[in-house]
């Protein structure tokens, strides 16, 4: 396995590739100009050293042969660069060298910065040079080295400083984002990753702590449910236990035939608690599909209050007030979710349940108040959890299972909507249900996962 990149190493790394990349492409435009100049830098310093050249043959023409050397070495003082008097060119110059030469012209040679001119009437040659020798005394900033200092320090140290300023936010945001990352796959699903400090990274911040958030949130609910339906499961198992317990110790048929009849009661009723969770479950997932449709309020409404009349107590009045439009939603869905919330109206209520539509600001509210003993506020936050019942003292009759209004919450939500409790005008709960009126991309018939 690969040792975890430090920021050092990536810095250096990056550095060396830039300042190499930097130094290849300044020593390739550094070689084209010098081939695209050649020629021409040749001819201007040929011509720029004419001049002392014609000086230089005057003054040895003026001597006789055998004092040239010597009037040679006394000029040698006046100039920055070697003077000689030899007989032969040098082999290494070429073939155009020599020709310009026999004809009297003058030849500078690149390579070795020196400068040949015939003597005329003479067999010698006069060479001036290396040229360049009157720079030596320059230090060693002019030599390649001092040359690659001055480069590194004009160049290199500004880069390095720039790399250094860019790079260490966004590791820094790297390696935070990498500890959360670990965190979070070791288990601990409440780190978090700290604000961002690179606009590169802060939605990546953003989306992975959003992911941790929704991972706590859909961890705690999978917990608690699963606590709740184990604890739920003991009163039924606990019922069967004691029946096949009292049904070997019945003396009659008839007694053993109740405690049967008792048990398929708890049969069904570990049945239907299965079947619930499991739906709850699906629906927490997000793995049920919503159906869109549009609806006309009116109508839609009346129709649910037929539907739930069968199951209104018989002294309780039920009133609708429906805002006249229409909405867009799964009929399915919506329909659970207000039926909860009408049923959950019945317990409490003692003469009065009134169920309120309204639109408002592209939002469709829907109320359900009773005149009950309502909700109090510390209570509030925790109704809309799964196998949350306040009231301890109801049985399976009439409490159900708890889930009801944990259907509501999540229906909303799958809607993206809301649901909601306040204290109802009539005195008892006001339970609401928010959503969006036309939702986007709830089309009629398109399904949404």
């Amino acid at each position: 396995m690969r040792a975890p990149l430090s920021m050092a190493r990536m810095f250096a790394r990056y550095f060396a590739q830039t300042m190499l990349l930097q130094f290849v492409l300044l020593l390739g435009f550094v070689l084209l100009l010098i081939v695209l100049s050649a020629n021409s830098e040749r001819e201007r310093l040929q011509k720029q050293m004419d001049g002392t050249v014609r000086l230089i043959q005057r003054e040895l023409l003026r001597q006789p042969p055998a004092r040239r050397d010597a009037s040679l070495r006394e000029l040698q003082p006046l100039f920055a660069y070697p003077l000689a008097l030899v007989r032969l060119p040098p082999a290494s110059l070429g073939e155009e060298a020599r020709a310009r030469l026999a004809s009297g012209q003058s030849w500078l040679d690149s390579s070795q910065q020196n400068l040949y001119a015939p003597l005329p009437g003479t067999s010698q040659l006069l060479v001036i040079g290396p040229l360049d020798s009157q720079g030596s005394g320059g230090g060693w900033l002019h030599s390649e080295l001092g040359l690659f200092v001055l480069w590194f320090a004009f160049f290199g140290v500004p880069l390095a400083l720039l790399i250094y300023l860019n790079l260490r936010p966004h590791w820094h945001d790297l390696a935070a984002l990498r500890d959360t990352s670990l965190r979070l796959a070791e288990g601990d699903l409440g780190a978090r990753a700290p604000a961002a400090r690179s606009p590169l990274f802060s939605p990546l911040q953003r989306q992975l702590n959003s992911m941790a958030e929704k991972l706590e949130t859909q961890m705690e609910t999978r917990q608690a449910l699963a606590h709740a339906i184990a604890h739920e499961l003991r009163t039924p198992v606990a019922r069967l236990r004691f029946g096949l317990t009292m049904m070997d110790e019945a003396e009659s048929d008839d007694e053993r035939r109740g405690y049967r009849d008792g048990m398929e009661r708890d049969m069904q009723e570990l049945d239907e608690l299965i079947n619930v969770s499991l739906s709850y479950s699906k629906l927490d997932r997000g793995e049920v599909p919503l159906e869109y449709d549009t609806i006309d309020l009116e109508e839609w409404f009346e129709d649910l209050i037929e539907l739930v009349q069968p199951l209104r107590p018989t002294l309780l009045q039920l009133t609708l007030d429906c805002a006249r439009g229409e909405a867009t939603f799964d009929r399915r869905l919506v329909y659970v979710a207000t039926r909860n919330l009408l049923l959950n109206a019945f317990k409490y209520a003692r003469q009065q349940v009134c169920m309120t539509v309204a639109v408002e600001q592209g939002q469709l509210i829907i109320t359900v108040d009773d005149d009950g003993p309502g909700i109090p506020e510390k209570e509030r936050e925790r109704i809309f959890d799964p196998f949350q019942r306040l009231d301890r003292s109801r049985d399976r009759a009439t409490g159900g299972y708890g889930l009801g209004l944990s259907f509501v919450r999540l229906i909303a939500h799958h809607h993206g909507g809301k649901a909601w409790i306040a204290q109802s005008p009539q005195g008892g709960a006001r339970f609401g249900l928010t959503l969006p009126l036309h939702p986007a991309g709830g089309a009629p018939s398109q399904s949404v996962t």
